[in-house]
């Protein structure tokens, strides 16, 4: 590896290691950009917080897209550093002694909600019919024996708090509490012939999936995760799990996965892990501290004068929710690279931008807001959490008769840096403070939500076995919570996009014809920087 002016070649070596663990890349060179290596801001906590850690020093996340390349980004944290910075990494094994997690704690002993969780709760509460179930599924490269497989899902219920955790209605109020560990039932599905085409979703597989949603979990049960095994008549198998949003979010997927895989691969006694309720007293120390009011007032200053609702143009009689997928382009990721690395942005950020600029258009409105899930998990203790850590931000995008994509980007940049900054702050705490105006079945500033779903991430080993995420399109609609969803998943280097809606908000044309808008301007990103974002067209 080439050493840069400036850079000790010991430091670079170092830095590039990192690099190399987060982007699963090997042979990083001091020229090579974070973005055009397939980066992005989920991978950019990821990479400053471990950088950090690697250096003795704390990085502002600002800082990697500020210097995007491996040799200017260990410039940079090396000025960082205190001449007390550690020069070598600590062992693997060794533990801080702040990762060490309480003793368990007895069932029915009171604990707490998050934020996250209690927002669920109560949104069940309201309207029974709401189901914040989470499907998933995958196709199996190998072999997943049964036996094995309901022992580890046995071990890792007794392991993980979260997976017995009872949420109780008392008095109208709500509570948090323990049962006792139980073996989760495995259902094991004759799948028949498999189909001609590798694209097409058996139908066993997505019956399964939607009898799994429709039935609504005992919250009270501390039983909140449903399996399922399926074969086919060649031997191909697909694993199939349905799990409560109050005990798993998209960042504990690979999470529950390894943790999984471990509970297979050995039969020893039940190690420690960070448990939840530490999740949630860290989050409740948070909302009193110093840098927990800091957060409150930048959201606060972001939002100020903001409109709550970006509108959507209801049908005149509600329609069935719907979801469907976005027409993007081949070879969609590759187009995008140079504007990332000129820029210093992330695919998010595009992604934001191009949302953003199509809102305004499709509206005629200078100013909208949107949402984001963030999660936090900044702290290194609770990497490796399993529960959600959910949280939501808001993105506001303002223009001129002057502005341009290229403005917008730049602006995109900026909210979402900051958002990722303060992300910390719950934002139902930024709700109370703020005190939008509301209206029934819109959640203020988010009904448009955006969210990245890094599937790439997601593929797994379980037990010897290769495990890969599998879409199922028609079941997002089941579960369509805002006005308007984008997904954009990333899968095997493939960049896919979903739209879902809810069809008593957004009918089903203006819902394809926004759509069609988004990918279009995605399609012709780097040549559309130059464009004015509130044309007639």
């Amino acid at each position: 590896m080439d050493s840069v002016p400036n850079t000790p070649p010991g430091q670079l070596r170092r830095m590039a290691a990192v690099w190399e663990q987060v982007l699963k890349k090997g042979g990083i060179g001091p020229d090579d950009s974070f973005f055009t290596l397939g980066g992005q801001s989920v991978m950019a906590g990821t990479l400053v917080r471990a950088a950090g850690e690697r250096f003795g020093v704390r990085i502002p996340i600002r800082s990697l897209f500020e210097y995007s390349r491996l040799g200017e980004f260990t410039d940079h944290v090396v000025g960082l550093a205190p001449p007390t910075a550690p020069t070598t990494a600590p062992p693997p094994d060794a533990v801080s002694t702040d990762a060490v997690p309480p003793d368990a704690v007895p069932p029915d002993v009171p604990l707490e909600m998050t934020a996250f969780q209690r927002r669920i709760w109560l949104a069940e509460q309201i309207d029974p019919s709401v189901r914040n179930h989470v499907p998933l599924a995958w196709s199996v490269a190998g072999r997943l024996d049964p036996d094995r497989l309901r022992v580890a899902l046995g071990r890792l219920v007794a392991e993980h708090e979260i997976l017995r955790t009872r949420f109780v209605d008392e008095d109208g109020g709500w509570s948090v509490r323990l049962c006792e560990p139980w073996l989760p039932s495995l259902e094991l599905l004759d799948l028949g012939d498999a189909t001609d085409d590798a694209t097409d979703i058996p139908d066993g597989v997505t019956e399964w999936l939607e009898a799994a949603l429709r039935l609504p979990f005992d919250l009270e049960s501390g039983q909140l995760l449903r399996a399922a095994l399926g074969e086919f008549a060649d031997g191909r198998q697909v694993l199939l799990l349905c799990v409560h949003h109050l005990v798993i979010d998209g960042e504990s997927i690979p999470v529950l996965l390894a943790e999984l895989d471990r509970c297979c691969a050995t039969q020893d006694r039940p190690r420690q892990v960070v448990q939840y309720r530490e999740f949630a007293a860290h989050q409740r120390e948070q909302r009193d501290s110093a840098s927990g009011h800091t957060d409150l007032a930048y959201w606060a200053s972001a939002l100020e004068g903001a409109s709550a609702d970006t509108p959507l143009p209801a049908p005149e009689r509600p329609e069935p929710n719907g979801a469907f997928r976005l027409p993007l382009p081949a070879g969609l990721l590759d187009s995008l690279r140079a504007v990332q690395s000129e820029h210093g942005v992330s695919w998010f950020m595009v992604a934001a931008t191009a949302l953003a600029v199509s809102l305004h258009r499709w509206t005629g409105l200078d100013d909208v807001t949107f949402g984001s899930p963030t999660a936090n998990r900044n702290h290194p203790r609770f990497a490796g959490l399993l529960g959600p850590s959910l949280n939501t931000a808001v993105l506001r995008s303002g223009v001129t008769g002057d502005s341009t994509v290229l403005d917008v980007l730049l602006r995109m940049r900026g909210e979402a840096l900051g958002a990722l900054e303060h992300q910390a702050v719950e934002f139902d705490d930024v709700l109370n403070h703020v005190k939008p105006a509301r209206r029934f079945g819109h959640t203020p500033y988010v009904n448009v939500t955006l969210n990245m779903n890094l599937l790439d991430d997601h593929v797994a080993v379980l037990d010897g076995a290769r495990l890969t995420p599998l879409l199922i399109d028609e079941l997002r609609s089941d579960y369509a919570k805002f006005g308007l969803t984008v997904t954009m998943v990333q899968l095997e280097g493939r960049l896919i996009g979903l739209v879902s809606h809810r069809g008593d908000q957004l009918g089903a044309e203006d819902a394809r014809e926004l759509a069609d808008r988004l990918a279009g301007l995605l399609a012709r990103f780097p040549e559309a920087l130059d464009e004015p974002v509130l044309r007639r067209d």
